[in-house]
């Protein structure tokens, strides 16, 4: 991997983190309303996995999208100006933090359904390949909890059978809500093993490194592109709560997120892998990524509410 990929990686990563505290934070002061579910530590399965798409490929993703939209090339800005509910956001104020999509961007949106964006994704990338784009391919981000749902199976059953050129990417947070993925399908790694009976081509890898991550990605996607569908299981880690309202220390430590964030975090590992040679190149990353989420906010809170009229633009659903 090139020295300017890995910087890539960084800011991708950085700017992630960075929207999403930033979010957390409004939201804990008043200034924001609503749901909203944390992608801290889950940064390098969306930054290394987009980074091998083309803008014509789309993305689909799960109520904890904020990071794939990011990843795809949605504007910080108009993301936080759906979570104001302004007009000038992503879906127009309608979407909120589990309901946003930006055609624009090839992120065909989020779904508070578990599994909900697999058919989208597939059926997506079938229907583009039958409408002669013989190279683009569809993307589904689903959680571990996914694996207990039937639109797992049955759209894993059609991407084969119809050849849909999809990549269905599983991050096993390692809890489906409350419940330890450990519990429900065993040890990481299983729901790729489980996947690679059904006749998928299936990986396995650990996103705490967003370089191997970025590298399984890519060779996956070769094949994808060339008309088959493949599974990747990457695992990362939640280290929030499932969302701002549910009490995790119900059913884990209370720091248990901070503890593994402090040994594994995926954003700290390839800064130290760069830092000797590039540091002053990360912290000009850092400090521009602050100041556009920043401006993003201030932008965002400027704008208007949406427009009455505009009730029944279907552009905007």
């Amino acid at each position: 991997m090139s020295e300017r990929r890995a910087l890539d990686l960084y800011r991708v990563m950085r700017l992630i983190r960075d929207f999403e505290d930033r979010v957390e934070q409004l939201h804990r002061t008043g200034r924001l309303r609503g749901s909203f579910h944390s992608s801290v530590g889950q940064e390098s399965s969306a930054a290394g996995i987009c980074a091998n798409l083309k803008p014509a490929d789309v993305v689909t993703s799960t109520h904890r999208g904020h990071g794939h939209a990011l990843a795809k090339g949605v504007p910080p800005r108009l993301i936080m100006a759906e979570l104001f509910a302004k007009g000038a956001g992503t879906s127009g104020g309608r979407g909120g933090s589990m309901h946003l999509h930006h055609r624009e961007s090839g992120f065909l949106g989020q779904n508070a359904i578990v599994g909900g964006g697999m058919p989208w994704a597939a059926g997506a990338a079938w229907a583009r390949r039958h409408l002669g784009s013989d190279r683009d391919i569809g993307v589904s981000f689903v959680g571990d909890g996914a694996f207990g749902q039937g639109v797992f199976y049955e759209t894993f059953r059609l991407a084969a059978l119809w050849h849909s050129p999809c990549l269905f990417v599983c991050e096993n947070n390692e809890l489906a809500h409350s419940m330890p993925s450990t519990a429900l399908v065993g040890e990481p790694g299983s729901i790729a093993a489980a996947v690679a009976g059904l006749g998928i081509r299936a990986t396995y890898v650990d996103g705490r490194d967003v370089m191997e991550v970025f590298d399984v990605a890519k060779a996956l996607i070769a094949n994808v592109r060339n008309g088959e569908p493949a599974f990747l299981e990457c695992k990362v880690f939640r280290v929030k709560a499932h969302s701002l309202s549910d009490p995790d220390y119900r059913y884990r430590e209370q720091d248990a997120g901070e503890q593994w964030l402090s040994a594994n975090d995926p954003l700290r590992i390839l800064r130290e892998r760069l830092d000797a040679e590039h540091g002053t190149e990360l912290d000009k990353i850092d400090n521009d990524v602050t100041a556009e989420i920043a401006a993003a906010v201030a932008w965002a809170e400027s704008q208007e509410e949406p427009d009455r009229a505009s009730v029944e633009d279907s552009s905007l659903c």
